[in-house]
Order: C-alpha cells, then sequence, then structure tokens
C-alpha cells in the first residue's frame, strides 16, 4: 500500500543545496533591484559611487539570467523525481501534478500582489507542457529541450536587426509598463501597490518573460531537468563527477565564445534598441553557459567532503525555497517602497546587497532551526496539504522518546 500523502520521502540534499544557491543569487540581485523598483537613490557620495557601480556590474554578472535558470532546471529535476517515486508505487501522478501547478499559480498570485516581479505563477504555467512529456523517450526529450533553447524567436529579431538595415525593433512593453509601475511604488499607498498589482503589475512580469524569451529558455531548461533526474546523476558520486566535468567544459567553451561577442556589439554600430535586440538573444545563450560552469563547478566541488560539509548548509534553505522566497518580498518590499520606509532613497547596490546577504544568513539560520522541528517549511506544507487535499499531513517531526536510566538489577 502507498504511503499516505504526507510521509516524508528520502531528498538529495545536493539538489537543495543547488537550488539554495540559485534563491541566494536571485535575493541578491532582487535586494539590487529593490524587489522590481529600480529607481536609483537622490544622491550618494562620491566614495560610494564607483563601489555601487562595481557591485551592480559584478552581481548581474554572476547571477543576472543564471540564478533564475537554475531554479528552473531544479523545478524540471524535482518534477521528474516526484512523478517516478510515485509511479514505482503504481500511480499516475500528471494529473495531480497539475493540479498541483494550479495551487502554485494561486500561491504565484497572491505573492504578485505584493511583489510584481513574482516568478512562482510563470513557472506554473510553462511546467504544464511538462505533464504531456513524460512518457516521451530521452532522445525525443533532448530534441524539443535543444529546439527551446535555440530561442528562435529572439534569434529571428536578431537577424532582422543584424541584415535589415530598415527595421528598427518596438521599445519593448514591459519597459512602459514598468515605467507606469515605479511611480505608483514611489509614492502610492500600500492599496495602490497592491490594486495595480492585480493586474498591471503581474502583466508587466508577463511580458517580460516573453519579450525576454525567458520562457523558451525555461521550458528548455525544465527538460534538462527530466533528462539530468532519469540518468541518475545527482544521486550517483561517479556520475555527478562526469556530469559536473562536462557542465563545466561545455559552460567555459560558451562563455569563452558569448562573451566576447557581447562586448564588440557597441563597436560594429549597433546602438539603442537594436544593440538590446541582439545583446538579449547573445547574452541568452552566454547565461546558459555561465549558469553551466555554476552547475558543474558545484557538482565538482560538492565531492570534496570539506567543501560539501560547508555547501551544504545551503541545502535547507533550498528545501524551504517556497517559503524563503516569499518571505524575502513580504519583508523587503515595504522597506524599500513608498509606502513603506522607502529605503530606495539612500540605498545603492552596495549596501542593498550587504542587505540581501544580511537578509540570507538570518533566513538560512532559520529554515535550518525549521527543518529540525518540522517536516516541512510552512508554504511547504501548505502546499503538499493542498495539492494532496488532505490538511492531516504531518508537519511536525515526532519528538524522540526521552532516554530512560537503566534500571540496577
Amino acid at each position: 500500500m502507498p504511503p499516505r500523502s504526507g510521509e516524508p520521502g528520502s531528498r538529495i540534499e545536493i539538489i537543495d543545496a543547488l537550488r539554495g544557491s540559485a534563491l541566494l543569487g536571485i535575493l541578491l540581485l532582487h535586494s539590487i533591484e529593490h524587489w522590481d523598483f529600480l529607481r536609483a537613490p537622490d544622491s550618494t557620495p562620491a566614495w560610494l559611487r564607483p563601489i555601487d557601480a562595481a557591485t551592480h556590474q559584478t552581481a548581474f554578472f554572476l547571477f543576472g539570467g543564471k540564478a533564475y535558470g537554475i531554479f528552473a532546471l531544479m523545478f524540471g529535476i524535482s518534477f521528474s523525481i516526484i512523478l517516478e517515486r510515485w509511479s514505482q508505487r503504481g500511480i499516475d501522478f500528471r494529473s495531480r501534478f497539475l493540479w498541483r501547478l494550479g495551487v502554485l499559480g494561486v500561491f504565484g498570485y497572491l505573492h504578485g500582489i505584493i511583489y510584481c516581479g513574482d516568478i512562482l505563477l510563470v513557472l506554473a504555467v510553462l511546467g504544464i507542457p511538462l505533464a504531456f512529456c513524460t512518457r516521451l523517450g530521452n532522445r525525443a526529450i533532448l530534441a524539443i529541450s535543444v529546439l527551446l533553447m535555440l530561442q528562435l524567436p529572439s534569434a529571428w529579431d536578431a537577424a532582422r536587426v543584424i541584415f535589415d538595415a530598415g527595421y528598427h525593433p518596438p521599445t519593448p512593453r514591459h519597459w512602459v509598463i514598468y515605467g507606469e509601475l515605479e511611480k505608483v511604488f514611489a509614492t502610492g499607498s500600500f492599496f495602490d501597490v497592491s490594486a495595480i498589482n492585480l493586474w498591471r503589475g503581474q502583466s508587466a512580469r508577463i511580458w517580460f518573460t516573453i519579450e525576454t524569451g525567458r520562457y523558451l529558455q525555461m521550458m528548455g531548461l525544465f527538460l534538462w531537468g527530466v533528462l539530468i533526474a532519469r540518468s541518475g546523476a545527482l544521486a550517483d558520486p561517479i556520475l555527478a563527477v562526469r556530469l559536473g566535468r562536462r557542465a563545466l567544459a561545455w559552460g567555459a567553451a560558451g562563455f569563452a565564445v558569448l562573451f566576447p561577442i557581447r562586448l564588440l556589439l557597441g563597436r560594429w554600430g549597433l546602438r539603442g534598441m537594436d544593440q538590446y535586440v541582439v545583446d538579449n538573444w547573445v547574452g541568452s545563450y552566454g547565461n546558459i553557459a555561465q549558469m553551466a560552469f555554476w552547475v558543474g563547478a558545484f557538482v565538482l566541488v560538492w565531492q570534496a567532503a570539506p567543501a560539501r560539509a560547508v555547501l551544504r548548509l545551503l541545502a535547507p534553505y533550498g528545501r524551504m525555497s517556497l517559503t524563503s522566497y516569499v518571505t524575502q518580498a513580504l519583508v523587503s518590499v515595504p522597506l524599500f517602497y513608498g509606502y513603506g520606509l522607502a529605503l530606495y532613497h539612500g540605498m545603492g547596490a552596495f549596501p542593498s546587497i550587504l542587505y540581501g546577504a544580511g537578509l540570507f544568513i538570518v533566513q538560512a539560520a532559520a529554515a535550518r532551526w525549521w527543518l529540525a522541528r518540522f517536516h516541512y517549511g510552512p508554504l511547504e506544507w501548505l502546499w503538499r496539504a493542498c495539492t494532496f487535499l488532505d490538511f492531516t499531513v504531518p508537519l511536525r517531526r515526532a519528538a524522540r522518546p526521552a532516554a530512560t536510566a537503566p534500571v540496577a538489577p
């Protein structure tokens, strides 16, 4: 008889740790962006300006377009593992998975009322095709993923810019929408922000995902995650080393080719929107290369016991990624937006990233404390309970029986 819906299964720790590293990268970027409120501080001391600029440039070089990519990859891996475990029990989980995505979409929409940059709703919508790919073989999944990762609409747009001198791409819709939102975030009340985020704010994220081509990239990464999970590489040290070396090599080679191209775009006469479109296309491939390097390096370093002892501190954070991700915005949006403390007035990139690092330390410590006492994070438990419509899912870990003193003969 299959275990009851709330019974915790065994976990592969490196998956949680990798997800935790991605969530850390997302947090640091969101801190610099003030949670999609990109207005620069009113004034910055002269000595701090170069530090702010270097911080901004370095953070986006390391994490921009890479952290979310690893998050998407882990989404595909987790989906495949869950599906396989239920399949081994003789249960087709696909319909339940679609319901699970629907619950995640509701979480994402509600979260998006506070923070318009929410990615949960996007994950829920783009994850739907996964349920219909489960019966495909590895070759078919690989072929579909490669087609998605080519991002042909973005490639077509870039080709028109390069080869058609009369074509000039229009301003992206999400730029216009974010311009409208910024005014409300600066001067509006909590109710003003919530009201505009009911749709207009959420549409900004949707258009961003479409116009940058990330929807194709994310779905491709979902499928790569399925292939990695099927290979069993992250559960087998020998296969993990092989995966890590290949990811590292391909990532380094891709970066070595693509990064210099991005640097040369300005010298090739591309300006304004023309440069933006081509840079977005080339940069999306470069981000995948850097993401592969990140994953490969992480997997290889994980194999060394001393390094693993440090990296595994990320595992509780990654295991509670839903709770951690949502609470980041719940805490930070009122701090940075105009209706709260309006910290955007005085915090540039450097103090903002220090804030993000401090919040990470607090959240990581809280996740470690919580999971020592509970099976799931609060939102992870609610997501699971709603998935199975079973609110008797055990949350608290059973107390260990106290040791009894030996009885003298």
